[in-house]
């Protein structure tokens, strides 16, 4: 059977609209090395400055699903460094690079940056760059105002290296106008987490951050970064890696108004729910939306249901209008016999509070106690 060329469309029919947005969607990495000589049409379309804009210099291969690097070869480097970046440095807002191409990368003045991803970084060579490379400084100091970090690690999930913790104690003291930072939780398959052991008293981050992101070893990390130091913090979404109880007390009582957005997720089941949790949460008086992931362990007492909730947390936030949540209660009978509400029951709590998108799964596990 013979088809005619004639039913297949070429790229270069196609609209300059189109075909934006298909370079849009690819890495710039890859437009560069396979568009950027094809024709003139093409190189306007590439070196538009809605594109360049954006300039993400990685590219991510997968060895395996917790092993992934981010280096683009040395040829599709040296090209960019040597006949693309000298074009377009000063137009570049947001900016992506990985370890072995930040030297070339940053000898060109990016007069426009605002946004630095710095992705795939050891942690004994990043600190190193946050110490003594002139031009990184120059730019976290006076110009970046979103920041990402990713930190490499071979093991996942792992808790990192005091190295970690000092990394980001620097990013706090180095950066004048930094607005939104994201550490260790830039790719969701990854979950490192770092440990705050003490924070400065005084720092120019306090007073200017907005919206953090990160990942943590224990509950006092996260009542640490909560301890009066961010003034004007907004939204935090944190993942801790451990719920428990700590001997270190942490200020758990002063309110914090300025929050409006909370998310936390723990990968480890609590015993600490009532301890640590609630009275965080009522902390946030003014908050506008709150997210929750967690699992809950207890003994001969209830399950956590919609009645519950709400007296106990969301009661205190007169603001809030969007709830989003899975918690997992596994409840251990010793003792005392208690009443398991049904799936409805757990429902109905939530709708009488005006909740109405609500799911619940009940099961019964008994397990008999070896003589």
């Amino acid at each position: 059977m013979s088809i005619s060329n004639n039913n297949y469309s070429n790229i270069f029919d196609l609209p300059n609209e189109i075909l934006f947005i298909i370079i849009k969607k690819l890495i710039f990495a890859d437009v560069i090395y396979s568009l950027v000589d094809v024709n003139e049409r093409f190189v306007h379309l590439v070196f538009d400055p809605l594109h360049i804009q954006n300039l993400n210099i990685t590219l991510m291969t997968i060895k395996s699903f917790y092993q992934r690097t981010f280096s683009v070869s040395e040829q599709v480097l040296s090209n960019i460094c040597e006949n693309i970046l000298p074009k377009i440095h000063d137009q570049v807002k947001q900016l992506a690079i990985e370890q072995h191409s930040i030297e070339r990368i940053l000898t060109h003045n990016y007069s426009q940056l605002y946004s630095l991803s710095l992705v795939d970084f050891k942690e004994e060579i990043l600190y190193q760059y946050l110490t003594d490379h002139s031009a990184l400084l120059n730019l976290l100091t006076h110009q970046i105002t979103h920041l990402n970090i990713d930190i490499q690690s071979d093991e996942i999930p792992i808790l990192l290296s005091k190295i970690s913790s000092y990394i980001f104690i620097l990013i706090l003291s180095l950066c004048q106008r930094l607005i939104n930072l994201n550490f260790c939780q830039l790719f969701s398959y990854q979950n490192s987490f770092i440990s705050i052991c003490k924070l400065p008293k005084t720092c120019p981050t306090y007073s200017t951050l907005i919206e953090l992101t990160i990942n943590v070893a224990t509950i006092n990390d996260c009542l640490r970064l909560l301890n009066r130091h961010f003034d004007c913090l907004s939204k935090l979404t944190i993942n801790v890696r451990e719920i428990k109880y700590e001997r270190k007390r942490i200020n758990n009582k002063t309110k914090l108004p300025t929050l409006k957005y909370f998310s936390l997720t723990s990968f480890i089941h609590t015993d600490d729910f009532d301890e640590y949790i609630v009275p965080l949460l009522r902390r946030m008086i003014n908050l506008e939306e709150l997210v929750l992931f967690l699992t809950v362990i207890r003994t001969d007492s209830t399950l956590i249901d919609g009645i519950e909730l709400y007296d106990q947390v969301l009661v205190h936030m007169l603001h809030l209008n969007k709830f989003v949540f899975s918690i997992y209660t596994g409840v251990f009978i010793e003792n005392n016999e208690i009443v398991i509400p049904s799936n409805q029951d757990i429902q109905d709590n939530f709708i009488e509070r005006q909740y109405t998108q609500v799911d619940s799964n009940i099961s019964n596990h008994y397990f008999e106690q070896l003589p």
